[in-house]
């Protein structure tokens, strides 16, 4: 199979809210809870992947209820992320911001981060779109902008809410997959291209 081909550069969207890593939208300490257990016990969440979707009042209300530990920097910019393909499915690597060069991993912890990549590959995700279930293939994509859906070895990727300014992403086994906007921006992208 041409894996080239079948790779490409994209942006994700949850609810029309562009995917990026908690510290690159806030500054101050991003404590998440673990969706693993009841009660959740507290993770560090700097580089979870999330969104943030709040009027102002709804950031203030959150801090002074002290549900939300940080503050709101600049405004979300999408992470560009290449798909790899692979024979196991797609690997994701960040092409964008202060994360450039890490992969995107589903945690023992239940949430799905951007870290380092060191002795292990990226997690390997299967695509599927949202609207069909068939398999995601870019070669008979039309458009640029398709739904989907991500699934790993470890479960469905999905998210979980951080009330009242938005939500993180999550993958684990009793996890309810949700449907993301995939927004391909270069199509059949080597894996050396350093875009």
């Amino acid at each position: 199979m041409n894996h080239k081909a079948h790779s490409f550069l994209a942006t994700l969207y949850a609810a029309d809210c562009p995917l990026n890593t908690f510290d690159s939208m806030t500054s101050g300490n991003v404590a998440l809870v673990s969706p693993l257990t009841t009660p959740g016990y507290a993770v560090d969440g700097a580089a979870t992947l999330g969104v943030l979707d709040c009027s102002d009042d709804d950031w203030t209300h959150g801090q002074e209820m002290g549900l939300v530990t940080f503050e709101k920097s600049s405004a979300a910019l999408p992470l560009l992320l290449y798909f790899r393909h692979s024979e196991d499915g797609y690997r994701l690597y960040v092409r964008s911001g202060a994360h450039f060069g890490e992969g995107v991993f589903a945690t023992t912890h239940g949430l799905v981060e951007v870290k380092p990549i060191k002795q292990q590959d990226p997690t390997a995700w299967r695509i599927t779109q949202a609207s069909s279930g068939n398999a995601f293939d870019l070669t008979t994509c039309e458009g640029d902008q398709v739904d989907i859906k991500l699934e790993s070895k470890s479960g469905p990727w999905g998210r979980n809410a951080l009330y009242p300014v938005g939500d993180y992403s999550v993958c684990h086994t009793n996890a309810t997959g949700s449907t993301l906007k995939l927004v391909i921006q270069e199509r059949s992208v080597d894996w050396l291209n350093p875009a």
